[in-house]
């Protein structure tokens, strides 16, 4: 990593440092800025609070699912779509854990407008930094290992997330079957649209149709329909024997991809827990115990208070998950008044209620994804 000129290798550059100092490599500032290389978030695939490892989920035309944190799978075909969790002894590049796709229901015949695609939104807030839709904006890579016994033209797409007025499609090439290969693919920032919406949604895009192929590649474009692929790309959900599995997911400043920025377990936890965090507690236990206001406004009421361990992006949504439930009014029996920082559960009432799970796994859960 090129050094910092005129600060020792002991120091933490100050704010002041970093604004009167030049650096060797303009691409390194970007980092110091930005915080982090890898703009993607969970992109080794590690962190998955929802469901357990090899447990297959499905999803069709009217339901979409992360299947691991922050990576989000859409299906509009007539076929079915099944998700996993996956982990190797060993892939390249010290990457263990991985997202897997199948046609669960096969769709032989795309109709115009459909879809199946895997995408990330990289939050506004993370990607300013970019300065999108002005004449400085900065060139990126994006980089991955994709494994699929189904080799040929895929594609990768990046927009404006939340208006889908900017758009940049690519094509990539899947040459060996059932063999991890890594992809780059180098991005020219976009000096057009005005990015002030949800932020920049990255797909990787398994099939697609009629007025969802791009006739622009390698460059960005203005569209109001979302473009995932090219009328080059491999129809993945045609057979209920095709794999396709990601990992290995890098996102950062540069015409080059580095290595991958392998964080802590710990801090990737964190940077999930931003947009969803899940609660479990162990079977036949009780996470909460509400307490009876006896004084003060209001009274005669049962509370309970539940802080988030990282302060959510907006106030999140709960949700009640697998047999967990309040005793002994049932599950529906507290009103949930979430903030950014905290959940507050109440009811009207004097009774002592628990919130308990009689499997052990994913209870409730606190969502504010993109």
């Amino acid at each position: 990593m090129p050094n910092l000129v005129g600060i020792g290798n002991s120091q933490v550059p100050t704010n002041a440092m970093l604004g009167g100092l030049a650096y060797e490599n303009s691409s390194v500032l970007d980092q110091v800025r930005s915080g982090r290389k890898n703009m993607i978030i969970n992109g080794d695939m590690r962190i998955c609070q929802r469901f357990a490892l090899n447990t297959a989920n499905n999803i069709n035309n009217t339901t979409h699912t992360y299947h691991v944190d922050r990576f989000k799978a859409y299906e509009s075909t007539n076929g079915i779509l099944q998700g996993e969790w996956k982990r190797d002894n060993y892939v390249e590049d010290g990457f263990q854990y991985s997202l897997q796709y199948t046609p669960a229901t096969a769709d032989t015949s795309l109709s115009n407008g459909q879809f199946a695609f895997i995408s990330q939104v990289i939050e506004l807030e993370n990607m300013k930094h970019l300065a999108y839709g002005y004449s400085y904006a900065k060139t990126c890579t994006l980089s991955f290992y994709v494994k699929s016994n189904l080799t040929g033209t895929y594609s990768i797409s990046l927009l404006n997330d939340g208006t889908n007025d900017r758009q940049f499609v690519s094509e990539y090439q899947i040459n060996n079957s059932n063999t991890w290969e890594r992809k780059t693919i180098t991005i020219p920032g976009d000096t057009g649209g005005v990015w002030d919406a949800n932020g920049l949604r990255i797909s990787w895009n398994l099939a697609s149709a009629g007025n969802r192929w791009a006739s622009t590649t390698g460059d960005w474009f203005g569209s109001g329909t979302a473009r995932y692929g090219t009328n080059n790309q491999v129809n993945f959900m045609s057979n209920t024997s095709y794999t396709f599995r990601l990992t290995g997911v890098q996102f950062e400043i540069g015409e080059n991809a580095t290595d991958f920025e392998h964080r802590s377990y710990g801090e990737e936890l964190a940077l999930c827990q931003r947009y969803y965090e899940g609660i479990k507690m162990g079977t036949g236990t009780a996470l909460f115990r509400t307490y009876t206001n006896t004084a003060g406004s209001p009274t005669n009421v049962s509370n309970v208070e539940y802080n988030f361990k990282v302060e959510k992006r907006a106030t999140p949504t709960w949700t009640v998950e697998g047999n967990a439930s309040w005793y002994p009014s049932g599950t529906s029996g507290m009103s949930a008044y979430p903030s950014t920082s905290m959940c507050l559960f109440q009811r009207n009432d004097t009774t002592h209620q628990f919130f308990s799970d009689t499997s052990g796994d994913l209870c409730g859960s606190f969502s504010c994804e993109l």
